[in-house]
């Protein structure tokens, strides 16, 4: 479908000057989205990842090292970090991500048919259906969030397009190239440029032909070929044929590879996946010509760049006695042979030479081999899963004559342990000087190389980049002055305590003892949440098993041991303030423990068992003054500290000032940085809340969610963020998403970005150990998340360009200014009548004329809702209308008195409908609530009262017909009153219609009250004439019986005199 109009009235000069046919670059439509006037262009905030603590990598596919370029990589959640090794061994890092709607600079063409990813030319073969997706549905404001959140056509991203782990990456021998290989929904082959001054976030070419993701990634000698393994869901090995110049990939060939593999080298110009009992030589130059070819399938939009692909030809390795072994790792000595080992430490040799891909065992090393890796020097060094590097010289090895003695010889290399823990080791990589491994616990260690004449071979630990090897479960910042010099600390479920620069260099480290119990059922003890004083002394902790420890962070022992609750301890906190200091505690056991320091001692003050599910969180305000705790039974308890009236001892208790009742369950909540009294507190329902404790009201409240109306996300983690001017920003981490989040207090996102791909866990403002402009400058935000990572991030704030704002038209009204002992930034003075302060008000007498004349009569409210009649019309309105029948014309006076009935024209009556109600004109000043509009109600009722006593055969008890007297009776004189007051009011007449009224309604009850009097009289009469003889008062009571008729008969006659009135 082309784009191109073919309508030559396209080409009018009606259409304006303006218009391009020519299609632009890009692959979406440029409409210039509309600004805001009152809207800085640039962006108010903005996030960077600085620092990587720690890494993903499970295995040698997520490690390589570039060891000319003193590099190597690894995998860190969604990020492939670039580490650089300078002379004193310094390492820095750069950060490779591409997010979901990123454009390669590179076309790259499916396969299937067809571009699997948008290019900067491939606006020509876009349908009108995308055209009109970029055009509608895209926010007119421009906001930061888009940098990774949605397509320019508006799309909103699912968390699932969003979230792609880093599982391999590769270094192309050159130098010039880095792929990464993700998992994740849709999982792409990123191939960035490794150059200064390329972008980190735009790759040069995406492949997105794997389905599950991608285990193994490995380049060619020659840089010429790039090989993708997907995982064993996917089961396609493809070999892509690179630029070297652009870096721009077609495919070369691919196969279907279904066997479990574990690694993959290029040994010349073939390829060698090694797995679980399988060894297989795939070569991408077959010597027969004749290639089979596949067919390829079309697209309905474009077609393939070459219209056909090879199948990649490979054979398997014949494993004799090693058929049922695992084979871990394999790489290329030569350009024909390739060492594999096992993880029994079987190392095995294959030998390609004269193309027969011979298969034979070399030697036995001893240890399990999880990685291998071969420096400059011609030196084999083998990582073992218990901890511990052997160091092999390959010509010595290799040198054993064809065919190998059997058993093959044992090598007797010492082993270089480098941890005293022996953890594993799961990858390693050679530079010039140094080696590089990783471990289970997420540690980089850099060891020296020794020379070649030398029996230690490895050296010393030059460089140690530790990290969490347990998920991390929360981060806190630290004090300025603190004895530690940290910025902040984090700690991981294994009892570990990292205190870190902010800079993101380790300081020092702290264990916390964790006691187990030799119970299944219980689960193994964990340490849950940390806490530390103000400088840094002491360090307060809490596990799984609910003990609660107080530690001194110096000599690193216990110095308080209390077994605060029965349950897992969600939350601590610490007030030193005051003296006393005090610890509050909150565990899933509902319960809410403070602890009071004196005499140096930690005693227990208080228990407060007030709510009646887990309490989640707690927190003391700045002053210590109140304690402010949260629960799962969606509330949040607000207690003060007070003290007993005349005590020595110092007696004190935090005593419930109110409760604040949520919609649903608190996960967060954070003090407001600017105001003492006010907290925020963010909800499972995607919400955050901002209350005032001084009288529990919500100052306000907004949905967590995208500035295009993406899912909104709960924030399981707040920060607040001061600014110097306007308000300040709310940020957040959510593991909806595994995003980190920005917003104003209105709720608007600021800032949004990625990095984490597990569960993230905390937030943390670093508050020491930067230089940060009063202005505004960049402050650091630390996040830590369940994968075992930690990330730094910058965030740059920007002020109102002043320069900008005074060319732009302020359509809000004149601004607030800064300074707030200006007059004019206090709030204006408001006083607004409610309804029942405007009832109490009365009209003048003046004002209660009826409006005549061309004055518009004063809108009313109906009573009725089954008035069917319109009102009549006051304005003289004379028209000219023409009659129907003689069609002479005559004048109308629509708004004259209604003239009585002709006798020439009788008029006949209409009976009225059920729902009709007559329209009662009443004056227009009776307006509601006022005393004549009361009256009339009055009125009304007593009509209806005497109505149903005519027509109901319900008793009446005689309490009931005295009470009624006496409100009438007591009615009747306060209108009396009320009239003697009222000098236009003839005090007799309304004198002579109350007692009318009253006298009526007065004889209508009596006689109600006999006629009930007579039927039961009658009916004790029957009851006795059927036991035994007749009673005598039956006869008196033919009497009334035969009146009960009469009675009826006067009281409709009283009820339509009454109405006639």
């Amino acid at each position: 479908m082309s784009l191109t109009p073919n309508n030559p009235r396209v080409m009018s000069p009606a259409w304006g000057a303006g218009i391009k046919l020519t299609p632009s670059p890009s692959p979406f439509l440029k409409s210039t989205p509309l600004r805001s006037p009152v809207k800085s262009q640039r962006a108010e905030a903005s996030l960077a990842l600085r620092q990587v603590i720690g890494t993903t990598t499970t295995s040698a596919n997520s490690f390589d090292s570039l060891p000319n370029a003193r590099s190597f990589a690894f995998c860190a959640g969604a990020a492939a970090v670039l580490a650089t090794v300078d002379g004193q061994h310094h390492v820095s890092q750069r950060f490779f991500r591409a997010r979901p709607t990123a454009n390669p600079i590179n076309p790259s063409s499916s396969i299937y048919g067809g571009p699997s990813t948008p290019t900067q030319n491939e606006s020509r073969n876009r349908t009108a259906s995308s055209l009109r997706e970029a055009g509608v549905g895209a926010s007119p404001l421009a906001s930061p969030a888009n940098d990774w959140g949605d397509s320019p056509g508006g799309k909103s991203w699912s968390a699932r397009e969003r979230i792609k782990a880093a599982t391999c990456v590769s270094f192309s021998p050159d130098g010039k190239f880095l792929a990464v290989g993700e998992t994740g929904y849709k999982p792409r082959v990123l191939i960035f440029s490794t150059a200064s001054d390329a972008p980190s976030d735009t790759p040069l070419t995406v492949l997105s032909e794997h389905t599950f993701g991608v285990k193994c990634l490995a380049w060619s000698p020659d840089s010429q070929y790039l090989a993708s393994l997907g995982s064993p869901n996917d089961g396609f090995l493809y070999v892509w044929n690179i630029n070297s110049r652009t870096g721009a990939a077609s495919l070369h060939s691919s196969n279907k590879c279904t066997s479990y593999i574990n690694r993959m080298a290029w040994m010349g110009n073939s390829l060698v996946t090694v797995g679980t009992r399988h060894i297989k030589v795939w070569r991408t130059e077959e010597s027969n010509p004749a290639s089979r070819l596949s067919k390829a399938r079309q697209s309905d939009a474009s077609f393939l760049s070459s219209s056909v692909h090879k199948t990649l030809p490979g054979r398997n390795c014949l494993l004799e006695s090693l058929q049922d072994a695992n084979f871990t790792s394999v790489v290329a000595v030569a350009p024909s042979k390739a060492v594999v080992a096992s993880d029994k430490g079987q190392l095995c040799l294959i030998d390609d030479s004269d193309g027969t891909q011979r298969f034979f065992k070399v030697v036995e090393t001893a240890i399990a081999v999880t990685s291998m890796a071969v420096d400059l020097k011609g030196r084999l060094h083998l990582a073992s899963s218990h901890g511990g590097l052997k160091t092999l010289n390959i010509s010595d090895t290799l040198g054993i004559l064809t065919p190998p003695p059997s058993p093959p010889p044992r090598v007797e290399s010492p082993t270089v342990t480098l941890a005293t823990d022996f953890t594993k080791i799961e990858a390693v990589g050679s530079l010039l000087d140094c080696l590089v491994t990783v471990d289970a616990q997420n540690s980089i260690r850099l060891s020296e190389l020794c020379a070649c004449d030398d029996e230690s071979t490895i050296g010393d630990v030059v460089q140690k980049l530790p990290a969490h090897g347990n998920p991390v479960l929360g981060v806190a910042a630290l004090a300025k002055s603190n004895t530690s010099g940290a910025s902040f600390y984090t700690w991981s479920t294994g009892g570990t305590v990292l205190f870190w620069a902010p800079e993101g260099t380790h300081k020092e480290s702290f264990e916390v003892p964790l006691e187990q119990i030799d119970d299944p059922d219980v689960g193994l003890n964990e340490l849950k949440t940390v806490t530390s004083s103000a400088d840094a002394n002491f360090i307060i902790t809490g596990d799984r098993y609910g003990v609660l420890r107080i530690m001194n962070r110096q000599t690193q022992s216990s110095v308080f041991d209390f077994k605060a609750h029965s349950n897992e301890m969600t939350g601590i906190t610490i007030s030193e303030s005051k003296n006393p200091a005090y610890i509050a505690t909150a565990s899933r056991d509902r319960m809410v423990q403070i602890f009071r320091k004196l005499n140096e001692t930690w005693d227990l003050l208080q228990t407060l068992d007030e709510h009646v599910g887990a309490v989640t969180g707690v927190l003391f305000s700045r002053n210590g003054e109140r304690l402010v705790s949260m629960s799962s039974d969606r509330t949040v308890v607000v207690r003060e500290l007070v003290s007993r009236q005349g005590s020595e001892d110092n007696d004190c208790a935090f005593l419930i000032l109110r409760t604040i009742m949520l919609k649903s369950s608190p996960v967060s909540m954070v003090w407001d940085a600017d105001q003492d009294d006010v907290l925020l507190v963010s909800t499972i329902d995607r919400q955050v809340h901002k209350y005032d404790l001084r009288n529990g009201q919500c100052l306000s409240s907004f949905r967590a969610s995208d500035s295009e109306g993406g899912d909104a996300v709960v924030l399981s983690s707040l920060a607040h963020i001061p600014r110097t001017w306007g308000s300040p920003l709310i940020a957040g981490v959510s593991s909806t998403d595994k995003s980190i989040r920005l917003y104003d207090e209105s709720g608007t996102l600021m800032a949004r970005d990625w990095g984490h791909t597990e569960g993230v866990r905390d937030i943390a403002l670093l508050t020491s150990g930067f230089d940060v402009d009063e202005d505004g400058g960049e402050k650091s935000l630390v996040t830590v998340a369940v994968d075992g990572t930690i990330f730094v991030w910058g965030l740059q704030l920007h002020p109102h360009s002043r320069q900008h704002m005074s060319h732009s038209m302020d359509l809000l009204g004149p601004g607030t200014p800064t300074n707030k002992d200006l007059l004019a930034s206090k709030p204006p003075l408001r006083r607004v009548f409610s309804q029942s302060e405007l009832a109490r008000f009365q009209r003048s007498e003046d004002d209660q004329t009826t409006p005549s004349g061309n004055r518009s009569p004063k809108l009313r409210k109906k009573l009725s809702k089954f008035s069917l009649a319109q009102a009549p019309k006051l304005d003289p309105s004379p028209v000219m209308a023409k009659d129907r029948a003689t069609g002479s014309a005559r004048r109308v006076n629509r708004n004259r008195s209604p003239s009585p009935p002709s006798p020439r024209h009788p008029q006949v009556a209409k009976r009225r409908s059920s729902v009709d109600v007559r329209l009662r004109t009443k004056p227009p000043t009776n307006e509601y609530g006022s005393l004549a509009s009361s009256t009339e109600s009055l009125c009304r009722t007593l009509r209806t009262y005497r109505k149903r006593l005519a027509t109901s055969t319900d008793n009446l008890s005689p309490d009931l017909v005295r009470e009624v007297e006496r409100e009438l009776a007591m009615t009747a004189r306060a209108v009396g009153e009320k009239a003697k007051l009222n000098a236009p009011l003839n005090e007799s007449v309304i004198q002579k219609l109350l007692d009318q009224y009253s006298e009526r309604l007065v004889n209508i009850l009596d006689e109600k009250i006999s006629a009930s009097v007579a039927l039961h009289a009658r009916q004790s009469s029957e009851g006795g004439t059927s036991r035994g003889a007749a009673s005598p008062a039956l006869q008196q009571e033919e009497d009334p019986i035969s009146s009960t008729g009469d009675v009826r008969e006067r009281e409709e006659s009283v009820a339509s005199t009454t109405d006639s009135q």
